[in-house]
């Protein structure tokens, strides 16, 4: 029986190499993305690529919690288990714009939906032997800090230290995941793709777009090496039981000082479920 893996972000850049690769290896996938046209058109693409016809693409916008809510509903229902979760999507704003449930995009993208899709479908990969959650980080986490009066970083938003944040808030939520659930048999990633060639900022215009594409063309790499961290974690028997760890080119290595802080990771965890727990959920839809 072929192994599961639910990818976020799957139909672009490293997302869409991470399926790619894991159609190679015969895994079942659900690739999630916002775009429906795009995503079944990807899906197609990697069944004709691979002959892997096991692949199935699941529509959702995770910038809303509601739409996660659904989403995991859905894959409750297509899925006996998972045994990878990929927590992949996630995107850079040079301005700030608020969701309708009033959540800065970055945080709700980057944090909140990370955060939300893996406590939903947490329960799914329990189900498997060596069960895997992989959340996709970046080095840019480094130079971040949280400030929790401001977690948003709404009250002076500046794109790249928002960003920043929000990677680091990646990490924070992996190690405390690792800690909360450290006998759950389930095991919990992090990692830095590298700096990618991709559309990574892209949904952006201005000088703010045009700096980001101008540093791909000197420094970025491919997205078949951008991905091989977020594969290596997920299939890799070498890290069947590693867990709580950040990692750079498939090598475990240290991030930040400040990542390592018990009481911001579950500062922030308590502040993140507080947050979610505050959304009206239609009638129909159940808070888990």
């Amino acid at each position: 029986m072929s192994k599961t893996c639910i990818i976020t972000g799957a139909t672009d850049g490293i997302g869409k190499q991470t399926a790619l690769d894991l159609a190679r290896s015969g895994f079942t996938l659900g690739f999630v993305g916002r775009d429906r046209r795009k995503g079944e058109s990807v899906v197609s693409e990697i069944i004709a690529e691979t002959g892997n016809e096991n692949l199935h693409f699941h529509h959702a916008d995770l910038f809303h919690m509601k739409n996660i809510n659904t989403l995991a509903s859905e894959i409750q229902s297509a899925y006996n288990n998972i045994d990878v979760l990929v927590n992949n999507a996630g995107a850079y704003f040079n301005t700030p714009e608020m969701t309708e449930e009033g959540f800065e995009n970055t945080f709700a993208l980057n944090h909140m939906a990370y955060f939300y899709l893996t406590q939903l479908l947490l329960e799914m990969v329990k189900k498997s032997s060596k069960g895997r959650v992989v959340n996709v980080a970046s080095a840019a986490h480094r130079n971040a800090e949280l400030h929790f009066d401001d977690i948003q970083g709404i009250e002076d938003y500046k794109g790249w230290p928002t960003y920043s944040r929000s990677k680091l808030m990646n990490i924070l939520f992996t190690y405390e995941c690792n800690r909360r659930f450290k006998d759950s048999g389930v095991t919990f990633n992090c990692l830095h793709p590298g700096f990618v060639n991709s559309n990574f900022g892209n949904n952006n215009s201005g000088l703010a777009r045009g700096s980001i594409n101008a540093a791909k063309s000197l420094f970025a790499i491919n997205v078949v090496k951008g991905a091989r961290t977020s594969v290596y974690l997920a299939v890799s028997d070498e890290v069947e039981d590693i867990s709580g760890k950040y990692f750079d080119k498939c090598k475990a290595v240290q991030s930040s000082d400040v990542s390592y802080n018990t009481d911001d990771q579950n500062k922030l965890w308590e502040m993140t479920e507080n947050m979610i727990e505050s959304i009206q959920f239609n009638e129909g839809q159940k808070h888990e």
